[in-house]
């Protein structure tokens, strides 16, 4: 008799990677579902929403059951987990954090029996990058730990770099196709890196799943064909393009100098949006103050004026003064 298959929940499941683990876990017979933050895409005519939705339709025509749900809807959560054995975030690794919900909602339903959170990349307890990730690879960390004291078994899975990111530009920052003229070289060039395919990571995630050896554990995907360094990257591009590129080499320390130098530029620009931000704030603070201090002294002018005065009660009029007073203090209107 054939093994049961675990049902498997995909969160960002119209991501890249997403997708690719939704098909993948249905190409190996999983009973599928995925979380979709509003599935009246599938019914809108805007054009924004046209792929989005032919994706969902997709999703459908192989038997995936589509959920609505998000991060920001704790019950969505809990419904959508107690549904499954197996959850899958694919939710971009800058937003690892988001995946606090849905640890607590996995840790209250108690039924799932694997959890693969977002990481995808390179390890977060080997990496050393010198504090210039933007806290990148530490929230990664913190995940991890929040995983670990709550009890829940996972799986990391470590695939080092995708494709889609650095081989389009040849690793050229900047760039979106490789260059034809000359090509940075950063340190030696004799590193060596892994680069792997989304398809193939998903397909790696949906084999560990119901496999008992991976429980508890980190897994790397380290296709050999798939480890080159940069310099094996630049002699295959220029065999392919039949031509020899100007070679510009960085070294390590330059490298270093650059990253900070452009780490400073954007904390300059941080700061200016930020000042810009705070003085577009007490700008509408002044108007609405203006506005505040006009209908304030209108209201002490008509309290003020015979004809009016007259027609209140001395009480109502009492209470209108004590209200105009502390509106004039609290605001310092006087």
């Amino acid at each position: 008799m054939a093994e049961k298959k675990s049902k498997v929940l995909v969160v960002g499941s119209t991501g890249k990677l997403g997708r690719e683990l939704v098909m993948a876990s249905c190409a190996a017979s999983h009973p599928t579902l995925a979380l979709v933050r509003d599935l009246s895409i599938l019914c809108s005519p805007s054009p924004s929403n046209s792929d989005k939705s032919l994706l969902l339709r997709s999703f459908l025509s192989h038997g995936v059951q589509l959920l609505q749900g998000s991060f920001d809807d704790y019950v969505s959560l809990i419904q959508a987990v107690k549904q499954v054995d197996v959850v899958i975030c694919a939710v971009p690794s800058k937003n690892a954090l988001e995946q606090m919900p849905l640890i607590r909602a996995i840790k209250e339903a108690g039924c799932i029996k694997r959890f693969i959170p977002s990481e995808f990349g390179a390890d977060p307890t080997k990496v050393q990058i010198l504090g210039m990730d933007y806290d990148f690879y530490e929230k990664k960390a913190v995940i991890r730990q929040f995983i670990e004291s709550e009890g829940i078994p996972h799986t990391y899975i470590s695939c080092n770099f995708l494709m889609r990111y650095l081989l389009p530009s040849l690793v050229q920052p900047g760039l979106d196709s490789p260059p034809r003229d000359e090509v940075k070289i950063f340190g030696n060039g004799n590193t060596p890196a892994i680069f792997v395919k989304d398809c193939d990571v998903a397909k790696f995630t949906i084999c560990a799943i119901d496999d008992l050896r991976t429980l508890n554990k980190t897994l790397y995907l380290r296709p050999p064909g798939n480890i080159c360094s940069m310099n094996e990257l630049v002699d295959m591009w220029e065999n392919k393009i039949g031509q020899k590129l100007k070679k510009i080499c960085i070294s390590e320390e330059q490298l270093l100098k650059n990253i900070n130098a452009y780490e400073k530029i954007e904390k300059m620009v941080q700061e200016s949006e930020r000042y810009e931000a705070e003085v577009e704030e007490l700008n509408k603070k002044g108007e609405a103050k203006n506005v505040l201090e006009n209908y304030v002294y209108n209201m002490r002018n008509t309290i003020k004026d015979d004809k009016t005065s007259s027609k209140i009660a001395d009480a109502d009029k009492k209470k209108v003064e004590y209200v105009i007073d502390q509106a004039m203090i609290s605001n310092q209107l006087a």
